[in-house]
């Protein structure tokens, strides 16, 4: 409730560079290693991801994830989406949206950076560039940024933390006029 009472008291969000004031992101220095490939495969469990929704595959997308993973949002900082905490709460959410999306759907991932790596864990930062095509034209449905946190898990990592920030609301109309079923839809879960 207090990013909603946030949001209505200013006209604006604070803009450029709001990931970082709120502390949703913290850019370092970046990981480095000699051997590159460790750091391709975390980016490309990311990228899994996206492939998985789009494609509408839940057993893909449920292997991206780490069994006691959380997803969480925000919205400029202000406005809060989930948290859900498990694989399973993670998939139900995300593929709830499915019936409802008779679109196609390209989440692209863009500007990768490894953040941190070691032989057992990393933390990724991407770009988010959603699209969807009706079949006759496309469009820009949102951007913003997908932060990760990667757990090795027997040869490959699974995501453990997701936070997504995105740089506009990505539900239809005004906050204040969504239902309150519309509002628990789209992970605003502050009531």
């Amino acid at each position: 409730m207090a990013g909603q009472e946030r949001a209505s008291r200013r006209e604006k969000p604070v803009l450029p560079g709001w990931a970082h004031r709120c502390g949703e992101i913290a850019l370092g220095g970046g990981a480095s290693s000699a051997d590159p490939a460790p750091s391709q495969r975390a980016i490309e469990r990311v990228t899994r991801y996206c492939w998985a929704y789009d494609e509408r595959r839940a057993d893909i997308l449920a292997d991206c994830f780490s069994e006691d993973a959380v997803w969480v949002g925000t919205v400029l900082g202000e406005i809060a989406i989930g948290p859900y905490q498990s694989r399973q709460a993670i998939v139900d959410w995300l593929t709830q949206f499915w019936p409802h999306q008779h679109d196609q759907r390209r989440h692209m991932v863009l500007n990768h950076l490894v953040e941190r790596i070691s032989p057992n864990e990393a933390e990724t930062l991407s770009y988010l560039l959603l699209t969807s095509s009706d079949g006759a034209s496309v469009k820009i449905e949102c951007t913003g940024f997908y932060r990760c946190e990667l757990r090795m898990a027997g040869d490959d990592w699974q995501i453990t933390s997701m936070s997504a920030g995105f740089d506009a609301p990505f539900w239809p109309g005004a906050l204040e006029e969504l239902s309150e079923h519309g509002r628990k839809r789209h992970g605003i879960l502050d009531d």
